[in-house]
């Protein structure tokens, strides 16, 4: 009975148009955004510095003396721009995010010259400039509006040959997650309000390319690979995918701040001897040739 009774909520919402939305993404990294670093970029940063490290390489390449623009979209709590400042001298960093708490962090970092903007992704870039940026970066955030849109936009505002970098993760991520999600929406339906659409993130390394050459931009790396956090208990891990914002906005579906369904979601992973979480990713530089 509690199956149907949860089914039956999830086709209203549908039929009346419930969806988490923009806001809901704002919210649930503002929860998170305290621990952020000390719980996901404590492992997950060396995968952003591989993605720097490379983006700054190709870019070093004949322009170190001129003056840089960079623009940090989605910058949450500032860790690459922090680290671009410490490999270039001459740069001046816009940092956008939807989060106030996000954006809050990183004005707490990022003790040089930048500014920092609360607004989302696509509504920034359509209100800038063309030819604005030397730089863009884009961490784990891209898939929360049209990835497509976005990288046209950055087309746009991005100077010719200048480069984008981009981390995000494939649409196979956190598969242990996917295995328990549907029964605890079932168990927990009396706290669902909204659904979450699936999230566009890449199939493929080959899709995630295919992304960026359409719109005018060359590869110059890609890589693409997983990163598994173990854990000793179910309650450690929901811990963990609770703070991290790794459910961001499915946590406005399912509200995992009411205990009752924390609670269900450590059965869960109990019951099915889950006790890791794997975040598989893919992350590039692009040059832009427009």
């Amino acid at each position: 009975m509690e199956n149907i009774n949860g089914i039956a909520k999830i086709c209203k919402l549908f039929l009346t148009n419930k969806f988490t939305d923009l806001s809901d993404i704002a919210k649930s990294y503002t929860r998170v955004s305290k621990n952020y670093d000390k719980v996901f970029l404590k492992e997950m940063h060396k995968y952003n510095e591989e993605m720097l490290r490379e983006l700054t390489l190709k870019y070093a390449t004949g322009n170190l003396d001129e003056d840089i623009n960079i623009l940090d979209l989605a910058c949450g709590t500032g860790f690459n721009s922090r680290f671009l400042n410490n490999n270039f001298s001459k740069v001046k960093f816009t940092l956008v995010d939807i989060s106030k708490g996000m954006l809050n962090e990183a004005k707490v970092n990022c003790n040089f010259n930048a500014n920092f903007i609360e607004k989302d992704m696509l509504s920034f870039l359509k209100s800038s400039s063309e030819n604005s940026f030397d730089i863009v970066v884009c961490a784990w955030a891209i898939k929360y509006q049209n990835p497509k849109k976005i990288i046209k936009e950055v087309s746009r505002v991005l100077k010719k040959n200048g480069y984008f970098a981009v981390i995000v993760n494939l649409k196979s991520t956190l598969p242990e997650v996917r295995k328990i999600y549907p029964s605890l929406v079932l168990k927990s339906y009396r706290n669902v309000d909204k659904i979450m659409k699936e999230l566009p993130n890449p199939i493929s390394e080959n899709s995630f390319i295919k992304w960026f050459v359409k719109n005018e931009f060359y590869k110059q790396k890609v890589k693409s690979g997983e990163h598994i956090f173990e854990f000793n208990t179910s309650e450690e891990l929901t811990t963990f995918v609770t703070s991290t914002g790794a459910l961001a906005g499915f946590d406005s579906m399912v509200n995992m701040e009411v205990n009752k369904v924390k609670d269900n979601m450590i059965d869960l992973f109990n019951s099915n001897g889950i006790k890791t979480i794997t975040h598989k990713y893919v992350w590039g530089v692009f040059k832009n040739d427009k």
